[in-house]
Protein backbone atom coordinates (compact mmCIF):
# COMPACT_ATOMS: atom_id res chain seq x y z
CA UNK A 1 0.00 0.00 0.00
CA UNK A 2 1.84 3.37 -1.18
CA UNK A 3 1.60 6.05 1.78
CA UNK A 4 2.03 9.81 0.67
CA UNK A 5 4.03 11.55 3.37
CA UNK A 6 6.95 13.95 3.12
CA UNK A 7 7.96 17.35 5.36
CA UNK A 8 9.50 18.64 2.33
CA UNK A 9 6.40 18.89 -0.09
CA UNK A 10 3.65 20.43 0.95
CA UNK A 11 1.05 18.80 -2.40
CA UNK A 12 2.56 14.90 -0.97
CA UNK A 13 1.54 16.19 2.88
CA UNK A 14 -2.06 17.15 1.25
CA UNK A 15 -2.42 14.05 -0.47
CA UNK A 16 -2.07 12.10 2.46
CA UNK A 17 -4.47 14.10 4.74
CA UNK A 18 -7.03 13.72 1.84
CA UNK A 19 -6.19 9.82 2.28
CA UNK A 20 -6.76 9.49 5.76
CA UNK A 21 -10.52 11.47 5.43
CA UNK A 22 -13.88 9.80 4.38
CA UNK A 23 -15.83 12.95 4.01
CA UNK A 24 -13.73 16.40 3.69
CA UNK A 25 -13.45 18.72 6.01
CA UNK A 26 -12.59 22.79 6.60
CA UNK A 27 -9.49 21.45 8.78
CA UNK A 28 -7.75 18.42 8.18
CA UNK A 29 -5.75 17.30 11.30
CA UNK A 30 -3.70 14.39 10.53
CA UNK A 31 -1.64 11.65 12.85
CA UNK A 32 0.64 10.48 10.61
CA UNK A 33 3.03 7.14 12.28
CA UNK A 34 6.47 7.40 11.07
CA UNK A 35 5.90 3.88 9.25
CA UNK A 36 4.51 4.02 6.28
CA UNK A 37 2.48 0.55 6.32
CA UNK A 38 1.18 1.66 10.09
CA UNK A 39 2.64 -1.64 11.45
CA UNK A 40 4.89 -2.00 14.23
CA UNK A 41 5.93 -5.09 16.65
CA UNK A 42 5.22 -5.53 19.91
CA UNK A 43 6.96 -3.16 22.05
CA UNK A 44 8.03 -1.09 19.82
CA UNK A 45 7.57 2.67 19.77
CA UNK A 46 5.22 4.56 17.03
CA UNK A 47 6.45 8.40 16.67
CA UNK A 48 3.86 10.37 15.27
CA UNK A 49 4.16 13.15 13.21
CA UNK A 50 0.67 15.83 13.31
CA UNK A 51 -0.35 18.82 11.37
CA UNK A 52 -3.25 20.44 10.39
CA UNK A 53 -4.40 21.78 6.91
CA UNK A 54 -6.68 24.98 6.45
CA UNK A 55 -7.27 25.45 3.03
CA UNK A 56 -4.69 23.54 1.40
CA UNK A 57 -1.99 25.34 4.09
CA UNK A 58 -0.22 24.02 6.45
CA UNK A 59 -1.57 25.59 10.18
CA UNK A 60 1.47 27.12 11.97
CA UNK A 61 1.55 27.73 15.94
CA UNK A 62 -1.77 25.48 16.42
CA UNK A 63 -2.48 23.48 19.52
CA UNK A 64 -3.48 20.04 19.02
CA UNK A 65 -4.61 17.55 21.69
CA UNK A 66 -4.22 13.93 21.19
CA UNK A 67 -5.04 10.70 23.12
CA UNK A 68 -4.53 7.23 22.61
CA UNK A 69 -5.36 4.14 23.41
CA UNK A 70 -6.42 0.44 22.61
CA UNK A 71 -8.78 -0.03 19.99
CA UNK A 72 -12.37 0.74 20.56
CA UNK A 73 -11.48 0.89 24.42
CA UNK A 74 -11.08 4.36 26.11
CA UNK A 75 -7.60 6.65 26.07
CA UNK A 76 -4.68 5.48 28.34
CA UNK A 77 -2.82 9.03 27.57
CA UNK A 78 -4.04 12.68 26.16
CA UNK A 79 -2.21 15.64 25.82
CA UNK A 80 -1.33 18.22 23.78
CA UNK A 81 1.42 19.69 21.09
CA UNK A 82 1.73 22.96 19.31
CA UNK A 83 3.22 22.61 15.65
CA UNK A 84 6.14 25.02 14.85
CA UNK A 85 7.27 27.33 11.87
CA UNK A 86 7.29 24.43 9.58
CA UNK A 87 3.30 23.48 11.00
CA UNK A 88 4.59 20.42 12.15
CA UNK A 89 4.12 18.88 16.05
CA UNK A 90 5.48 15.36 17.47
CA UNK A 91 4.56 13.04 20.13
CA UNK A 92 5.54 9.35 21.14
CA UNK A 93 2.53 6.47 21.59
CA UNK A 94 4.67 3.46 24.05
CA UNK A 95 4.92 0.36 22.19
CA UNK A 96 1.83 -2.09 22.79
CA UNK A 97 2.53 -4.95 25.43
CA UNK A 98 0.57 -7.57 23.21
CA UNK A 99 -0.40 -7.70 19.31
CA UNK A 100 -3.53 -5.60 18.52
CA UNK A 101 -4.53 -1.92 17.23
CA UNK A 102 -3.90 0.85 18.93
CA UNK A 103 -6.30 4.05 18.13
CA UNK A 104 -4.32 7.67 18.08
CA UNK A 105 -6.77 10.43 18.12
CA UNK A 106 -6.14 14.28 17.16
CA UNK A 107 -8.40 17.35 17.43
CA UNK A 108 -8.01 20.90 16.57
CA UNK A 109 -10.65 23.70 17.88
CA UNK A 110 -10.95 26.52 15.98
CA UNK A 111 -13.27 28.90 15.82
CA UNK A 112 -15.38 27.20 18.21
CA UNK A 113 -15.75 23.81 15.92
CA UNK A 114 -13.77 20.77 16.73
CA UNK A 115 -11.96 18.92 13.62
CA UNK A 116 -10.62 15.32 14.38
CA UNK A 117 -9.05 11.86 12.75
CA UNK A 118 -8.14 8.87 13.85
CA UNK A 119 -5.26 6.67 13.01
CA UNK A 120 -5.16 3.24 14.03
CA UNK A 121 -1.41 1.76 14.17
CA UNK A 122 -1.04 -2.17 14.32
CA UNK A 123 1.00 -4.41 16.73
CA UNK A 124 1.89 -7.63 14.60
CA UNK A 125 -1.79 -8.06 13.34
CA UNK A 126 -0.80 -11.56 12.23
CA UNK A 127 -0.33 -12.65 15.55
CA UNK A 128 -3.80 -11.44 17.03
CA UNK A 129 -5.40 -14.68 18.20
CA UNK A 130 -9.45 -14.47 19.38
CA UNK A 131 -11.04 -14.73 22.91
CA UNK A 132 -13.99 -16.64 21.86
CA UNK A 133 -13.45 -20.13 21.79
CA UNK A 134 -15.39 -23.12 19.82
CA UNK A 135 -17.56 -24.84 21.48
CA UNK A 136 -17.12 -28.94 21.33
CA UNK A 137 -20.34 -29.32 19.90
CA UNK A 138 -20.45 -26.52 17.46
CA UNK A 139 -20.16 -28.85 14.09
CA UNK A 140 -22.25 -30.97 15.62
CA UNK A 141 -25.04 -28.62 16.27
CA UNK A 142 -24.96 -26.71 12.89
CA UNK A 143 -24.81 -30.25 10.85
CA UNK A 144 -28.14 -31.40 13.08
CA UNK A 145 -29.44 -27.55 12.10
CA UNK A 146 -29.28 -27.55 8.85
CA UNK A 147 -30.26 -31.30 8.45
CA UNK A 148 -33.73 -29.76 10.08
CA UNK A 149 -33.96 -27.08 8.15
CA UNK A 150 -33.32 -28.94 4.73
CA UNK A 151 -36.29 -31.45 5.30
CA UNK A 152 -38.68 -28.20 5.22
CA UNK A 153 -39.83 -27.94 1.28
CA UNK A 154 -38.31 -25.65 -0.30
CA UNK A 155 -41.73 -24.27 -1.83
CA UNK A 156 -39.96 -21.85 -4.41
CA UNK A 157 -41.37 -18.97 -5.71
CA UNK A 158 -40.54 -16.86 -8.60
CA UNK A 159 -42.15 -13.19 -9.90
CA UNK A 160 -40.59 -12.22 -13.18
CA UNK A 161 -40.14 -7.94 -12.91
CA UNK A 162 -40.08 -6.88 -16.69
CA UNK A 163 -39.57 -3.34 -15.66
CA UNK A 164 -36.25 -4.06 -13.83
CA UNK A 165 -35.12 -7.02 -16.50
CA UNK A 166 -33.41 -5.10 -19.71
CA UNK A 167 -31.92 -6.75 -23.25
CA UNK A 168 -28.91 -7.96 -20.85
CA UNK A 169 -30.74 -9.24 -18.00
CA UNK A 170 -33.96 -11.00 -16.51
CA UNK A 171 -34.80 -9.84 -13.16
CA UNK A 172 -37.04 -11.92 -10.52
CA UNK A 173 -38.41 -11.65 -6.80
CA UNK A 174 -37.84 -15.09 -5.15
CA UNK A 175 -39.88 -16.46 -2.20
CA UNK A 176 -38.58 -19.56 -0.42
CA UNK A 177 -39.47 -21.55 2.20
CA UNK A 178 -36.52 -22.26 5.07
CA UNK A 179 -36.15 -23.13 8.78
CA UNK A 180 -39.61 -23.99 9.09
CA UNK A 181 -43.04 -23.97 7.82
CA UNK A 182 -44.15 -20.85 7.31
CA UNK A 183 -40.83 -19.13 7.57
CA UNK A 184 -39.36 -17.58 3.81
CA UNK A 185 -36.34 -16.33 2.72
CA UNK A 186 -37.09 -13.31 -0.06
CA UNK A 187 -34.47 -11.89 -2.33
CA UNK A 188 -33.60 -10.50 -5.90
CA UNK A 189 -32.46 -12.99 -8.66
CA UNK A 190 -30.30 -11.70 -11.81
CA UNK A 191 -30.06 -14.19 -14.23
CA UNK A 192 -27.58 -12.75 -17.68
CA UNK A 193 -29.43 -13.80 -20.68
CA UNK A 194 -26.37 -15.65 -22.10
CA UNK A 195 -26.47 -19.11 -23.09
CA UNK A 196 -25.51 -21.92 -20.92
CA UNK A 197 -24.68 -22.53 -17.01
CA UNK A 198 -23.35 -19.88 -15.08
CA UNK A 199 -21.19 -19.27 -12.02
CA UNK A 200 -23.38 -18.15 -9.23
CA UNK A 201 -23.27 -15.15 -6.34
CA UNK A 202 -24.98 -15.47 -3.13
CA UNK A 203 -24.99 -11.55 -2.22
CA UNK A 204 -25.79 -11.50 1.58
CA UNK A 205 -26.91 -7.97 3.07
CA UNK A 206 -24.96 -5.34 5.78
CA UNK A 207 -27.50 -4.62 8.59
CA UNK A 208 -30.50 -2.71 8.29
CA UNK A 209 -34.11 -3.61 7.61
CA UNK A 210 -34.45 -2.03 4.37
CA UNK A 211 -35.75 -3.25 0.29
CA UNK A 212 -33.66 -5.08 -2.53
CA UNK A 213 -34.01 -4.16 -6.12
CA UNK A 214 -32.93 -5.26 -9.39
CA UNK A 215 -31.09 -5.89 -11.52
CA UNK A 216 -27.27 -6.60 -9.40
CA UNK A 217 -24.22 -4.56 -10.66
CA UNK A 218 -22.69 -8.04 -10.45
CA UNK A 219 -24.58 -10.08 -12.94
CA UNK A 220 -23.10 -7.53 -15.73
CA UNK A 221 -19.43 -9.93 -14.95
CA UNK A 222 -21.43 -12.81 -15.79
CA UNK A 223 -23.00 -14.34 -12.41
CA UNK A 224 -26.04 -15.73 -11.56
CA UNK A 225 -26.84 -13.22 -8.59
CA UNK A 226 -28.95 -14.00 -5.62
CA UNK A 227 -29.68 -11.14 -2.94
CA UNK A 228 -31.49 -12.10 0.05
CA UNK A 229 -32.82 -10.38 3.22
CA UNK A 230 -32.30 -11.69 6.41
CA UNK A 231 -35.51 -11.11 8.11
CA UNK A 232 -37.75 -13.63 6.77
CA UNK A 233 -39.84 -10.22 5.14
CA UNK A 234 -40.65 -9.38 1.60
CA UNK A 235 -37.82 -7.21 0.17
CA UNK A 236 -40.54 -5.47 -1.98
CA UNK A 237 -42.28 -3.31 0.16
CA UNK A 238 -42.40 0.52 0.52
CA UNK A 239 -39.69 2.17 2.92
CA UNK A 240 -42.40 3.21 5.30
CA UNK A 241 -43.01 -0.30 6.35
CA UNK A 242 -39.05 -1.12 7.02
CA UNK A 243 -39.03 2.02 9.14
CA UNK A 244 -41.70 0.89 11.16
CA UNK A 245 -40.36 -2.07 11.49
CA UNK A 246 -36.83 -1.05 12.08
CA UNK A 247 -38.26 1.25 14.47
CA UNK A 248 -40.70 -1.64 16.49
CA UNK A 249 -40.37 -5.35 15.84
CA UNK A 250 -37.07 -5.93 14.76
CA UNK A 251 -35.52 -2.39 16.93
CA UNK A 252 -32.49 -4.14 18.61
CA UNK A 253 -32.68 -7.48 15.96
CA UNK A 254 -29.14 -8.28 16.89
CA UNK A 255 -29.58 -9.57 20.87
CA UNK A 256 -33.63 -10.65 19.99
CA UNK A 257 -33.24 -14.13 21.72
CA UNK A 258 -29.89 -14.60 22.09
CA UNK A 259 -30.39 -15.66 25.99
CA UNK A 260 -31.20 -19.38 23.96
CA UNK A 261 -28.91 -20.85 21.18
CA UNK A 262 -32.13 -22.14 19.35
CA UNK A 263 -34.34 -18.73 19.89
CA UNK A 264 -31.12 -16.66 18.58
CA UNK A 265 -32.50 -14.22 15.86
CA UNK A 266 -29.68 -15.22 13.41
CA UNK A 267 -30.27 -18.84 13.43
CA UNK A 268 -33.02 -18.40 10.81
CA UNK A 269 -30.81 -15.93 8.87
CA UNK A 270 -27.73 -18.41 8.89
CA UNK A 271 -30.16 -21.02 7.48
CA UNK A 272 -31.94 -19.10 5.38
CA UNK A 273 -28.53 -18.50 3.56
CA UNK A 274 -27.57 -21.80 3.49
CA UNK A 275 -31.06 -22.65 1.87
CA UNK A 276 -30.44 -20.14 -0.70
CA UNK A 277 -27.16 -21.71 -1.95
CA UNK A 278 -29.56 -24.87 -1.99
CA UNK A 279 -32.03 -23.00 -4.10
CA UNK A 280 -29.15 -21.96 -6.85
CA UNK A 281 -28.14 -25.94 -6.82
CA UNK A 282 -31.50 -26.72 -8.24
CA UNK A 283 -31.66 -24.03 -11.23
CA UNK A 284 -30.07 -25.25 -14.18
CA UNK A 285 -28.58 -22.66 -15.62
CA UNK A 286 -25.90 -22.32 -12.46
CA UNK A 287 -22.74 -23.92 -12.13
CA UNK A 288 -23.20 -25.54 -9.06
CA UNK A 289 -19.19 -26.19 -8.83
CA UNK A 290 -19.16 -22.23 -8.80
CA UNK A 291 -20.87 -20.61 -6.25
CA UNK A 292 -19.79 -17.94 -3.69
CA UNK A 293 -21.20 -15.71 -1.10
CA UNK A 294 -20.07 -11.92 -1.12
CA UNK A 295 -20.67 -9.42 1.41
CA UNK A 296 -19.42 -6.48 4.13
CA UNK A 297 -20.48 -6.22 7.61
CA UNK A 298 -22.74 -8.25 8.74
CA UNK A 299 -23.44 -9.59 5.04
CA UNK A 300 -19.57 -10.21 5.76
CA UNK A 301 -19.91 -12.56 8.62
CA UNK A 302 -22.94 -14.06 6.74
CA UNK A 303 -20.46 -14.88 4.04
CA UNK A 304 -18.31 -16.54 5.82
CA UNK A 305 -21.00 -18.55 7.76
CA UNK A 306 -22.73 -19.73 5.02
CA UNK A 307 -19.28 -20.74 3.02
CA UNK A 308 -18.22 -22.83 6.26
CA UNK A 309 -21.55 -24.44 6.27
CA UNK A 310 -23.11 -25.47 2.96
CA UNK A 311 -20.98 -27.63 0.90
CA UNK A 312 -21.76 -26.24 -2.46
CA UNK A 313 -19.91 -22.77 -2.12
CA UNK A 314 -16.76 -23.03 -3.61
CA UNK A 315 -15.33 -19.17 -2.95
CA UNK A 316 -16.09 -16.10 -0.87
CA UNK A 317 -15.75 -12.75 -0.71
CA UNK A 318 -16.21 -11.33 2.68
CA UNK A 319 -15.35 -7.71 3.72
CA UNK A 320 -15.29 -5.96 7.49
CA UNK A 321 -16.87 -8.92 8.60
CA UNK A 322 -19.36 -8.30 11.67
CA UNK A 323 -19.90 -10.62 15.15
CA UNK A 324 -16.28 -11.30 15.18
CA UNK A 325 -14.84 -11.54 18.53
CA UNK A 326 -18.35 -10.60 20.25
CA UNK A 327 -16.72 -11.62 23.46
CA UNK A 328 -13.89 -9.27 23.01
CA UNK A 329 -14.89 -6.56 25.77
CA UNK A 330 -15.31 -8.91 28.65
CA UNK A 331 -11.91 -9.65 28.15
CA UNK A 332 -10.85 -5.88 28.08
CA UNK A 333 -10.13 -5.79 24.08
CA UNK A 334 -12.09 -4.07 21.28
CA UNK A 335 -14.77 -6.50 19.77
CA UNK A 336 -16.81 -6.80 16.71
CA UNK A 337 -20.43 -5.21 15.43
CA UNK A 338 -22.93 -5.10 17.30
CA UNK A 339 -20.95 -4.64 20.35
CA UNK A 340 -22.19 -6.96 22.84
CA UNK A 341 -21.28 -7.53 26.24
CA UNK A 342 -20.05 -4.58 27.16
CA UNK A 343 -21.73 -3.78 30.48
CA UNK A 344 -20.08 -6.32 33.32
CA UNK A 345 -23.76 -6.00 35.02
CA UNK A 346 -26.00 -7.13 31.57
CA UNK A 347 -28.59 -9.98 33.31
CA UNK A 348 -27.53 -13.58 31.94
CA UNK A 349 -24.13 -12.21 30.78
CA UNK A 350 -22.33 -15.50 31.04
CA UNK A 351 -25.50 -17.63 29.05
CA UNK A 352 -25.28 -15.11 26.42
CA UNK A 353 -22.02 -15.51 26.00
CA UNK A 354 -21.87 -18.89 26.11
CA UNK A 355 -24.37 -18.59 22.95
CA UNK A 356 -22.52 -16.20 21.55
CA UNK A 357 -19.69 -18.74 21.07
CA UNK A 358 -22.14 -20.55 18.69
CA UNK A 359 -22.73 -17.78 16.21
CA UNK A 360 -19.21 -15.81 16.50
CA UNK A 361 -17.46 -15.57 13.08
CA UNK A 362 -14.01 -16.56 14.92
CA UNK A 363 -15.59 -19.77 15.10
CA UNK A 364 -17.06 -19.92 11.56
CA UNK A 365 -14.37 -18.99 9.83
CA UNK A 366 -12.28 -21.95 11.82
CA UNK A 367 -13.62 -24.36 9.50
CA UNK A 368 -13.39 -22.81 6.31
CA UNK A 369 -12.65 -24.98 3.54
CA UNK A 370 -12.66 -22.78 0.51
CA UNK A 371 -10.57 -19.71 -0.66
CA UNK A 372 -11.53 -16.10 0.42
CA UNK A 373 -10.67 -13.28 -0.31
CA UNK A 374 -10.95 -10.03 2.40
CA UNK A 375 -10.90 -6.84 2.42
CA UNK A 376 -11.14 -4.11 5.57
CA UNK A 377 -9.25 -0.92 6.79
CA UNK A 378 -7.17 -0.08 10.07
CA UNK A 379 -9.51 2.79 11.16
CA UNK A 380 -13.27 0.99 10.84
CA UNK A 381 -14.98 1.72 14.02
CA UNK A 382 -17.52 -0.54 13.20
CA UNK A 383 -15.96 -3.72 12.14
CA UNK A 384 -12.66 -2.63 13.94
CA UNK A 385 -9.37 -4.70 13.09
CA UNK A 386 -8.82 -6.37 16.22
CA UNK A 387 -11.54 -8.31 16.02
CA UNK A 388 -11.49 -8.56 11.97
CA UNK A 389 -7.94 -9.91 12.70
CA UNK A 390 -9.33 -12.48 15.30
CA UNK A 391 -11.42 -14.31 12.37
CA UNK A 392 -8.71 -14.24 9.52
CA UNK A 393 -5.84 -14.98 11.51
CA UNK A 394 -7.59 -18.43 12.60
CA UNK A 395 -8.66 -19.13 9.03
CA UNK A 396 -6.55 -22.30 7.57
CA UNK A 397 -8.19 -22.21 3.70
CA UNK A 398 -6.58 -20.34 1.03
CA UNK A 399 -6.58 -16.42 2.27
CA UNK A 400 -6.06 -13.38 0.62
CA UNK A 401 -6.19 -10.12 2.60
CA UNK A 402 -5.96 -6.53 0.64
CA UNK A 403 -5.97 -3.47 3.51
CA UNK A 404 -6.52 0.30 2.78
CA UNK A 405 -5.27 1.30 5.67
CA UNK A 406 -6.93 4.46 5.97
CA UNK A 407 -10.57 3.16 5.30
CA UNK A 408 -13.29 3.18 8.36
CA UNK A 409 -16.21 1.08 7.62
CA UNK A 410 -16.34 1.28 3.80
CA UNK A 411 -13.70 0.38 1.18
CA UNK A 412 -11.85 1.82 -1.45
CA UNK A 413 -12.71 0.65 -5.51
CA UNK A 414 -9.76 -0.67 -6.06
CA UNK A 415 -10.19 -3.37 -3.13
CA UNK A 416 -13.35 -4.18 -5.05
CA UNK A 417 -12.49 -4.11 -7.69
CA UNK A 418 -9.25 -6.74 -7.33
CA UNK A 419 -11.47 -9.00 -5.22
CA UNK A 420 -13.69 -9.18 -8.53
CA UNK A 421 -10.55 -9.97 -10.46
CA UNK A 422 -9.82 -12.57 -7.89
CA UNK A 423 -13.41 -14.39 -8.05
CA UNK A 424 -13.20 -14.57 -11.69
CA UNK A 425 -9.80 -16.60 -11.25
CA UNK A 426 -10.93 -18.89 -8.84
CA UNK A 427 -14.15 -19.26 -11.44
CA UNK A 428 -11.53 -19.31 -14.60
CA UNK A 429 -13.69 -17.32 -15.95
CA UNK A 430 -10.60 -14.73 -17.36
Amino acid sequence: MKRFFSALSLAMIIMAAVAQSSSHQYITVVAEPDHADWTYHVGEKVHITAYAIKENVLMRNTEIAYSYGPDKLDAIASGTVKTGSDGMAHFTVPGAKEPGFTSVRVKVTHEGRTYSSMTNVAADPLMIQPTTTMPTDFGQYWSESMAKASAIPMMPSLRHSAEESNDRVDVYYVKLQSYKKGNYVYGVLTVPKTPGRKPAILRLPGAAVRSFHGPSELAYHGFIVLEIGVHGIPVDQSPEIYRQLENGALAGYTTIGIDNRDTYYYKRSILGCVRAVDYLCTRDDVDTTRIATYGGSQGGMLSIMTAALSPHVSALFAYFPAFCELTGYYHGRGGGWPHLFRDANEPNLQARMEVSRYYDTVNFARLLRVPGFYAWGYNDPACCPTSTYSAFNVITAPKQLQVGLDTGHWLYPWQVDNAMHWLKQQFHME
